[in-house]
């Protein structure tokens, strides 16, 4: 371990070490003694560079921070994984995903197992015309290639601030004035303010309701349309020119979690993969996820346990990026 790693690490442990973790939310665990944590970080001006490794806990945020220190905390998972709670329901974000959790509005951020978590904390006024955005509380960036790059450029900044913080003035005023445009352009992937028209605003819907329940083999596309009180006709007129189908959508977001599914211990039978990820059944799995990852569901698992952890997880990345052709 490089020597100024072992100095730069904080370590936190016990129930005091969650009161020290926590940015402006309440922490919970079922075993507040056994809790363990190890943080990264490095002020850049009025953004805080992160990566955290925790043991499993709850963060629930209420909305009631004032108005002038609202705050924005971005982070990419590497390991593990994080379900957000908000009024538009359950998320789960999982290896490779990037969200956000804002203190404008309530929400509640579960930690699964051990977590791995790289990103930055911004003033929610860096912001502006995403409001209505910041008001969910918490939310998952769409996976994109903009987002999955701003993931990546965030860990190689901490590394590099963390190994060497005296890079200067202007180095540290160019890195602050980067990384506030880096938010900027992942929160203009989201309708700004007085920009959501009815076909933006079900669109977004129709992705929060994807991400609820895709893992229900029974829901497609009739379901979502009663869920958003649209004829099938009206629901694919939503996505005409658009770059993905919604067929497409909902398949790829299967795969994903089967994905995540395969590698997780112990190891699950096919038939359990599939049911947990909405297919429905084990044949229907082998057949989509052969034609769209490249590989069967026992090559992908087998090839992703004999390399390393973040050779599995860049793979993950790497499929993703291909993207599901239909």
């Amino acid at each position: 371990m490089p020597a100024w790693f072992g100095t730069e690490v904080i370590r936190l442990d016990g129930h005091h070490g969650m009161l020290q973790l926590s940015n402006f939310g309440a922490m919970r665990s079922d075993d507040p003694d056994a809790f363990e944590a190890a943080l990264l970080r490095r002020s850049i001006g009025m953004t805080m560079l992160y990566s955290t490794l925790e043991t499993a806990h709850t963060v629930s945020y209420d909305g009631a921070t004032l108005e002038d220190e609202d705050i924005i905390i971005i982070g990419m998972v590497s390991q593990g994984g994080q379900r957000l709670h908000t009024a538009a329901g359950v998320q789960s974000m999982v290896v490779g995903r990037m969200g956000f959790m804002s203190s404008l509005g309530p929400s509640a951020v579960e930690q699964l197992g051990v977590t791995d978590t790289t990103g930055v904390v911004v003033p929610a006024a860096a912001v502006a015309g995403y409001r209505h955005v910041l008001a969910r509380g918490a939310d998952i960036f769409p996976d994109t290639p903009l987002t999955r790059a701003a993931g990546a450029s965030l860990a190689r900044m901490l590394f590099e601030w963390a190994q060497d913080p005296d890079q200067g003035v202007g180095a540290l005023a160019g890195t602050e004035a980067a990384l506030l445009a880096m938010v900027r352009g992942l929160f203009r992937q989201f309708p700004g303010d007085g920009e959501m028209d009815r076909a933006s605003e079900l669109r977004a819907e129709a992705g929060r309701i994807i991400e609820r329940r895709h893992r229900d083999a029974s829901f497609g596309i009739e379901d979502l349309a009663v869920e958003l009180h649209v004829s099938r006709r009206q629901l694919f007129r939503l996505y005409a020119g658009t770059d993905e189908s919604l067929a497409a959508r909902l398949l790829r977001r299967r795969l994903i979690t089967a994905r995540e599914e395969l590698l997780s211990v112990p190891p699950q039978d096919l038939s359990a993969v599939a049911e947990r990820s909405g297919f429905s059944d084990a044949a229907a799995l082998r057949a989509q996820f052969s034609r769209h990852v490249g590989h069967s569901p026992s090559a992908f698992r087998l090839a992703a346990r004999s390399r390393p952890a973040r050779l599995a997880e860049a793979m993950l990345l790497s499929d993703e990026q291909q993207g599901p052709s239909v």
